[in-house]
């Protein structure tokens, strides 16, 4: 039988709303943009810890054990450490326009950073590929788990048919 771990004493309870915690002191908050977070969740899949969502800055934050993400140079990844802080919501709050877990945690709140930095890396590129590139509805959302249009079909044999391949970084696996 597996026990569901308690929640961290510094994780605020449904009565007390999200709270603003300094990063630094439990945690470090690792940031990517909406785009680059989706990415990374779509390719960590059950990997992932638990992620928080700020809405209204389009932005998703893992948290790391602390000094673990120092000196990570990713670009448009930022790094949350000592004499910042990040509101963090009770675990029950997934839905709403305010800090809200996008995936809430299961007993631990800590995603495993040498993981993390490894996807980041990967999606972080991303960003800087041609922006005419063909990518699936799919992909534009971080909504598959196996993409089936990475390989583009060959063309029937005497029709003039163009198939463009997926051109999205969630196929280089």
């Amino acid at each position: 039988m597996q026990t569901e771990l308690p929640y961290p004493a510094w994780l605020p309870t449904a009565d007390q709303g999200a709270r603003v915690l300094p990063c630094g002191r439990w945690f470090d908050a690792v940031r990517a943009g909406g785009p680059e977070g989706a990415r990374a969740i779509a390719r960590l899949g059950d990997r992932t810890g638990p992620v928080i969502h700020l809405p209204a800055e389009h932005a998703m934050f893992w948290l790391v054990p602390v000094g673990a993400a120092e000196g990570w140079r990713l670009p448009g990844i930022a790094v949350l450490g000592a004499g910042e802080r990040l509101t963090v919501p009770p675990p029950s709050r997934s839905e709403g326009p305010c800090a809200r877990w996008l995936i809430p945690p299961r007993g631990f709140c800590l995603t495993d950073p040498a993981v993390l930095h490894a996807v980041l890396a990967v999606v972080a590129v991303g960003g800087r590929r041609p922006p005419d590139a063909y990518r699936t509805v799919e992909c534009h959302i971080g909504g598959h788990r196996s993409c089936t249009k990475a390989v583009a079909p060959p063309p029937p044999v005497g029709i003039p048919v163009i198939y463009l391949a997926c051109d999205c970084w969630c196929h280089q696996h």
